[in-house]
């Protein structure tokens, strides 16, 4: 009984081939996810820091103009002429 193969030598060639191509693409694949995940680090890093400093200057210019309303609100009050009391009479007499 001889051994025969079923698969012509065409097939085989073309199988490898995609066995090869397919390994250099996950290594390529590997490769890109890797620089992704350091430059996303970087990047997380970076907005993190934009965004507190964007908190910072946000409360501080909502802490001065509370001020600059507060201010005037005093000021406004200041000018408004205000009759003194007067005295309540006792209950009864």
């Amino acid at each position: 009984m001889s051994t025969l193969s079923i698969h012509p030598i065409e097939y085989l060639k073309l199988h490898l081939h995609y066995e090869g191509t397919r390994t250099s693409v996950l290594a390529s694949l590997r490769a890109l996810v890797k620089k992704v995940s350091e430059s996303t680090t970087y990047t997380a890093t970076l907005v993190a820091t934009v965004l507190i400093v964007a908190l910072v200057v946000f409360a501080l210019s909502n802490l001065r103009q509370a001020g600059v309303t507060t201010a005037s609100f005093n000021e406004a009050l200041a000018e408004i002429p205000v009759s003194p009391l007067k005295a309540i009479p006792p209950i009864g007499r």
